[in-house]
């Protein structure tokens, strides 16, 4: 693996190059997959609406079990587009996206079985990074965000940690440096009251306090 190879492209996480930017939004639309940087891990982005991609994320990733798979969006009208977002969750997101934290929230219209949870529900996160938020503008839409690892693995925080376990199996590798946190996502479940703490991660506990107490 190079940086030079057109499987694996560095960018600078601020001020992207538009081309790269470009060509990985196309990979995307045209059906492929790309390994892309967030603030908490590197993701793997694909288009969550086709059952043949999410198939292929799974595969990659070995992942067994009936769980959703989170999705990424470059703003709120991306979320609004798929899922509901009100009350505490439009609360949640106005005060911590974009960022680190992941709400599961009601799904709008039906997703692949990989994506959707179970109760019909969708996590869907913000990310605070520039040039991966350039890159789901570009889309167009919602991508897959699920780490990019083999299941049981860690999350990888460099493109390299992640292009080691799986960047023979995808179509592009974004590099854009060290992630901003060491942590994945902190995950809240916005579909039940009081809203409830599913993963700590990256927006500390503490931060969500007010959202998590009974009123």
């Amino acid at each position: 693996m190079t940086s030079g190879s057109q499987k694996f492209l560095v960018v600078d996480k601020h001020n992207p190059d538009q081309t790269i930017i470009r060509k990985a939004a196309d990979v995307i639309q045209s059906g492929g997959i790309v390994i892309l940087p967030t603030d908490t891990a590197y993701g793997l982005a694909g288009n969550p609406t086709d059952p043949v991609v999410v198939d292929r994320i799974i595969a990659i990733k070995g992942r067994r079990g009936k769980a959703g798979m989170p999705v990424l969006a470059a703003d709120f009208s991306q979320v609004l587009d798929i899922a509901e977002l009100e009350g505490k969750a439009y609360d949640l997101a106005k005060a911590f996206w974009p960022g680190g934290l992941t709400l599961i929230l009601p799904a709008r219209r039906n997703l692949p079985k990989g994506v959707q949870g179970p109760r019909g529900t969708l996590a869907v996160r913000v990310p605070n990074h520039p040039a991966a938020l350039q890159i789901i503008s570009s889309v167009g839409y919602v991508v897959t965000g699920t780490s990019a690892n083999r299941s049981g693995e860690s999350s990888p925080h460099t493109a390299s940690a992640a292009y080691s376990q799986i960047g023979d199996q995808v179509d592009l590798t974004i590099d854009a440096g060290h992630t901003r946190h060491s942590a994945s996502s902190t995950i809240v479940d916005c579909t039940v009251e009081p809203a409830r703490l599913v993963r700590k991660g990256a927006v500390p506990e503490e931060a969500l306090q007010t959202w998590l107490t009974v009123e």
